[in-house]
């Protein structure tokens, strides 16, 4: 009995606080800390084998004794198509709730209302407008489609694995951000708050302006990577090469930095002070170590890899 009353006691303080925050405060954290020291410290320090094996795949991951027997514990890479599947299911539901909610004038449904205490807090107050939500939760769902559509139609995976980890962090991203995008808008906190349309302020085109351009470059440079290894037969679908044209001329991984670019816009529509700031701080801790990763992996790889290239950020990173 007692330790069913010790299970029960942590059960509920972990109903109380927001489970999509602490989540992505750990996978802040954990990226942080085992990037830097893959990417800035391997040199000084011995990099443990199932840390490079649970942080890096594909053209990176490592080819030990120790990968192989980890394999059991990965995934086919062509796997990323199921995080964008769920992820259009979770953000087409969302913009139903919303039309529902905010559109019509109803009331959340009571197992929508469930999921968002469960998922976020039971306690959730308005901090964005209803105009906010409305098109932030539009952008991130064009992102999401878009995703999907190249997935399926431009992407030319490898037969390439990655850890299982990857494949749960994928599934787990979509859906705490769209929860906490959702959960802080008029008519979906746990607080009546009238829901009322304010009119397209700066920080909406600002906000906008930055996820189209993101959206572009993502989409561009990612068909370049596709086209890479397209109409070469199906040996070179296994060999990397490479990449040449836009931004690849100045940065290593311009798909990584358009997605930082992508969350920060959403972020500037919402506003800096709401939960949204915490999955772009993911988004950008993600994004900078692997695109490091993928960096030093090019010019360990390509002897004339250019050497004014750096890796996510122009001139500087």
């Amino acid at each position: 009995m007692p330790l069913l009353s010790v299970m029960h006691s942590i059960l509920g303080l972990l109903y109380q606080w927001n489970l999509c925050k602490i989540m992505f405060s750990v996978y802040i954290v954990a990226i942080s800390l085992s990037g830097s020291i893959i990417n800035f410290l391997s040199g000084v320090v011995t990099v443990p084998p199932l840390l490079l094996q649970a942080f890096v795949f594909g053209k990176m991951a490592s080819d030990s004794q120790v990968s192989r027997l980890l394999a059991l514990l990965e995934v086919p890479r062509r796997w990323f198509l199921h995080f964008y599947i769920l992820a259009s299911i979770v953000v087409t539901v969302a913009l139903t709730l919303v039309w529902h909610v905010c559109v019509l004038g109803a009331s959340l449904p009571g197992w929508a209302a469930s999921i968002l205490d469960l998922l976020t807090s039971p306690h959730r107050t308005h901090a964005v407008s209803a105009t906010s939500a409305t098109l932030a939760l539009c952008l991130l769902a064009l992102q999401i489609y878009r995703r999907l559509y190249e997935n399926l139609c431009v992407s030319i995976f490898s037969s390439g694995h990655m850890n299982i980890l990857h494949y749960i962090v994928g599934h787990t991203h979509y859906l705490g951000a769209v929860a906490l995008l959702i959960s802080q808008a008029p008519g979906f906190t746990t607080r009546e708050s009238p829901v009322v349309f304010t009119r397209i302020e700066v920080q909406h085109v600002v906000g906008s302006l930055m996820f189209l351009f993101g959206f572009v470059v993502q989409h561009q440079s990612l068909c370049l990577l596709a086209g890479l290894r397209k109409n070469r037969g199906e040996q070179m679908q296994e060999k990397y090469l490479m990449p040449e044209g836009g931004l690849f001329e100045v940065v290593s991984c311009p798909h990584m930095l358009a997605e930082v670019v992508i969350y920060a816009g959403v972020l500037v529509v919402l506003g800096p002070l709401t939960d949204w700031l915490w999955v772009t701080l993911w988004v950008l801790s993600n994004q900078v170590q692997v695109a490091v990763m993928n960096h030093n992996w090019y010019q360990d790889t390509f002897k004339d890899y250019p050497k004014h290239r750096c890796a996510i950020i122009p001139f500087l990173l």
